[in-house]
């Protein structure tokens, strides 16, 4: 049974593979993956917002979104949108959204992509010049294609930061502390400015590959127990496969959860740049 379990490696689950080298270039699952969820995203976005767009007769039919995929999306872009962007970016929220909606559906897309068992429906097509691998799996969890992400997440609301106001940008270094904490503060200040993509990218990777860890170590003891020749214990492998289900709509919660963290802790890291000055100023008036 130890020999069983030792052959079915879980890691072997989520490392990436190589699929094809062009010279120095390298495609790999993670890079097929992230295309054709970027091409789904596109594909998902256009379709439901030409069912959700309105018409110009005036009539209540044109406010209505047609199907349930357009209601879906609708749905959850007005609740990110007003309960989620709209308390940090203020005024700001409808200049900043249409990135904020894009991290999250893109990532979302990512995350769910990998439930889906692409690699073992592939494997037979693709295994012959792929060292008998498939293609599929998670794109966020490789650690490269997170901190790809968390790097733009970065630059953009850095960017946008010093582009709006860069004396706000400089004076929010200082955190507001007495001129003489400066030499402490700035340092802090910078290092904590590179500390927010390095958490954004080792979140999404690691709740992303331990999910999947999870299941591949469930389905191990499932063809483990399975392959045994005492009749008892091969029943005994209803129970990590019924864990495996269990697991694999977690999964699912996770997917969703996950994609909204990392948007909202960009929309957050956004506010604080961006707004907070002007939030101080306010509470400062009304306080006086």
């Amino acid at each position: 049974m130890m020999h069983i379990l030792a052959l079915a490696n879980p890691l072997e689950h989520v490392i990436d593979k190589n699929i094809l080298n062009i010279g120095e270039f390298t495609v790999s699952n993670a890079t097929v993956m992230l295309v054709l969820a970027g091409l789904l995203t596109v594909v998902v976005m256009l379709l439901a917002a030409s069912r959700i767009a309105t018409g110009k007769t005036g009539t209540l039919e044109d406010l209505q979104s047609k199907g349930t995929l357009a209601n879906l999306v609708e749905a959850v872009c007005l609740y990110l949108r007003d309960e989620v962007f709209h308390p940090v970016l203020g005024d700001d929220t409808d200049k900043y959204t249409p990135m904020l909606w894009t991290m999250f559906w893109f990532i979302l897309i990512c995350n769910l992509l990998g439930l889906v068992p692409l690699a073992d429906w592939s494997q037979p097509i693709v295994g012959s010049w792929n060292h008998g691998h498939g293609i599929g799996g998670t794109a966020t969890q490789s650690i490269w294609v997170t901190a790809a992400l968390a790097t733009v997440a970065f630059v953009w609301f850095n960017g946008v930061a010093i582009v709006k106001d860069p004396i706000g940008f400089l004076k929010h270094l200082t955190a507001g502390a007495p001129i003489f904490m400066w030499p402490i503060m700035i340092p802090v200040e910078i290092l904590g400015t590179f500390v927010k993509p390095v958490a954004l990218a080792l979140r999404l990777f690691a709740n992303m590959t331990g999910g999947h860890i999870i299941v591949a170590t469930l389905l191990g003891f499932v063809g483990a127990l399975w392959n045994l020749e005492n009749v008892m214990l091969k029943g005994m492998a209803i129970v990590p496969l019924v864990g495996t289900v269990v697991i694999y709509f977690l999964e699912i919660m996770v997917c969703f959860i996950q994609a909204y963290v990392f948007t909202f802790l960009s929309c957050l890291f956004l506010g604080q740049l961006v707004v907070h000055h002007d939030h101080d100023e306010e509470h400062g008036e009304h306080a006086h």
